[in-house]
């Protein structure tokens, strides 16, 4: 049984170890916070949208224009034309916002995260 004297805590090495744990979690939170922030944005805009009596009116290409504006107000730049699809169906118009971000996480590992957010709008 080994005494209390001889227990003096963690060597250099436990923590070099505890340190770099800590520094590899905060660069993945770093790294992931803007993306999912910029994610909660795009998901309250295509939420409005469901409420936004102009949007009913709109041709397809006007409500990409009113998104594509909106996105750039609040500063989203990972949501490309192409990721919004405006399709209409019976009494409604359905809105989607498809999209993933890849970013660089350290070296050659990535992260990938992708959002799919929908709205259905009534037209007039």
């Amino acid at each position: 049984m080994i005494s209390i004297h001889k227990q003096r805590g963690m060597t250099p090495i436990g923590w070099v170890l505890v340190f770099l744990l800590i520094a590899f979690v905060t660069l993945i939170a770093l790294k992931l916070i803007p993306i999912y922030i910029d994610g909660y944005k795009v998901g309250a805009i295509v939420s409005n949208l469901e409420n936004d009596y102009e949007i009913r009116a709109m041709p397809p290409g006007g409500v990409v224009r009113t998104i594509l504006k909106r996105l750039d107000i609040n500063m989203v730049t990972d949501v490309e034309p192409e990721d919004i699809l405006v399709e209409q169906s019976g009494g409604e118009m359905i809105i989607t916002i498809d999209y993933e971000i890849r970013k660089n996480l350290l070296g050659n590992l990535d992260v990938v995260v992708r959002f799919d957010k929908t709205a259905r709008v009534p037209i007039r």
